[in-house]
């Protein structure tokens, strides 16, 4: 267990937290993690353990609109598999109209994004006969497993590899049809129940347990689909079908966002956690033909956030640098930034400042993204890494604090949703919190 006497940074963390009112609502703890989404239509389609419950939208809403508002652009610039999005489309069923459009980096989740927000589209009758169909059509295949380490690692069997490869193939012989991108999602929903591992935390941990067989998994996860889609149909007369980009969350204008066209921002970016989430999803960007070399694959984990160890050097903007020597939140992140330079490992280092870095250029564009009075709600974890002898905790929330207040967004709520104590004993800085910011009219 780590005390709060190796943590030298934390007297810079209490001075700012001395600025920032934090405050406890053990309300948001649940609304924070993904562990009800599971159960709810549509959302249940593929397991993304890394996204906030499906009700958080709601909930935030609530919180942020005026009175009477019913009308309202919202931007998810890292969406997942499209929970905010998805969420959306459900608040039809009460009356709000919202034009929702998602961004994310990952191919792969950004497809199931994308084949959920289209279930409007999908003809839930034919669903049935065309996974048979693909099925059927499989048999006939044949399919080059990619040179993929897990494999040889002992992840998956090379039979059940090659026989999801084939059914990918029948699927994907279609084109961009809502229905068959559906069959897909059922069948890399069925990849890690089929496999010898289970994603924990930061990687494919190998767990000891029987595969579960492939074609009984996906027949009922296409059975599933089927029915939630006929269940969204009966409840959700009408709505709007987000729109899903591939690209880069922290550069939203980028992709097609107008200067001020956004009335909420509900995101939650990558935590600076050392998790490469590309790395937990290789098996079905692999299997699934998403990335066909190393190379892709590499290239993909250099784009991401740099919230891992696979990150290049940041450079820092102008402003950025002048905000480090000038505001608190340069103060804030001196001590953090002297410790983890002493450290062996170089990476760590560069993953701090790299995070900082990326987490003000976004906010620079969010803050441009929003309409005068918009808000931007983000969802963050603090972490605590290194060893016994030299730990060092990284203050998410409070970093992005100071960041938005410097580049003049203003923290209007800051709330502490849930603790994280694991290895750490004495203080309450281990947390997940819900961040609202506010774009000052002008």
């Amino acid at each position: 267990m780590i005390s709060d006497s190796q943590l030298e940074e934390l007297r810079a963390y209490r001075a700012a937290e001395r600025r920032l009112t934090l405050t406890q609502d053990p309300s948001f703890s649940d609304l924070v993690i993904a562990g009800s989404n599971e159960r709810y239509p549509v959302h249940r389609w593929f397991r993304f353990k890394e996204s906030f419950s499906a009700d958080l939208l709601k909930t935030v809403l609530a919180e942020v609109l005026s009175p009477g508002t019913r009308r309202i652009r919202l931007l998810d610039p890292f969406c997942g598999v499209g929970t905010s999005l998805v969420a959306s489309q459900e608040l039809a069923a009460h009356g709000l109209d919202i034009e929702a459009a998602g961004i994310e980096r990952n191919p792969f989740i950004a497809f199931c994004a994308r084949a959920k927000v289209r279930w409007p589209a999908i003809d839930a009758r034919r669903l049935g006969p065309l996974g048979e169909a693909a099925l059927e059509q499989s048999d006939e295949l044949n399919a080059r497993i990619p040179p993929l380490s897990s494999l040889a690692d002992g992840c998956i069997s090379r039979e059940t590899a090659r026989r999801i490869l084939k059914i990918r193939d029948a699927i994907c012989g279609h084109g961009d049809d809502p229905t068959h991108n559906a069959l897909l999602v059922g069948l890399a929903a069925s990849i890690e129940p089929s496999s010898w591992v289970r994603k924990d935390g930061r990687m494919l941990r190998l767990i000891d347990r029987r595969a579960a067989p492939l074609m009984r998994t996906l027949r009922s996860r296409w059975s599933d689909i089927e029915a939630d889609v006929d269940f969204m149909k009966q409840v959700i007369e009408t709505c709007r079908v987000p729109t899903v980009t591939l690209g880069d969350g922290r550069r939203p204008l980028s992709h097609g966002v107008a200067p001020g066209s956004v009335d909420v921002i509900l995101t939650s970016p990558p935590y600076p956690n050392a998790i490469d989430y590309s790395e937990v999803y290789k098996l079905e960007l692999w299997l699934l033909r998403f990335v066909s070399t190393p190379q892709e694959f590499l290239t993909l984990r250099h784009s991401t956030l740099r919230s891992h160890p696979t990150v290049e050097d940041a450079e820092l903007s102008e402003d950025l640098q002048v905000a480090l020597k000038h505001h608190d939140l340069g103060t804030l992140l001196k001590p953090l930034l002297r410790k983890t330079k002493r450290l062996p490992k170089r990476w760590r280092h560069r993953m701090v400042l790299g995070y900082v870095a990326d987490i003000w250029n976004a906010l620079r564009e969010y803050e441009q993204c929003l309409r005068p009075g918009g808000v931007c709600v983000l969802v963050v974890g603090n972490s605590l890494h290194g060893g016994p002898s030299l730990p060092y905790l990284i203050p998410t929330d409070l970093l992005v604090l100071e960041a938005a207040r410097a580049i003049g967004l203003e923290p209007t709520k800051s709330i502490v949703a849930r603790g994280l104590k694991r290895r750490l004993s004495g203080n309450h800085f281990l947390r997940e919190s819900v961040l609202v910011l506010r774009k000052t009219k002008r």
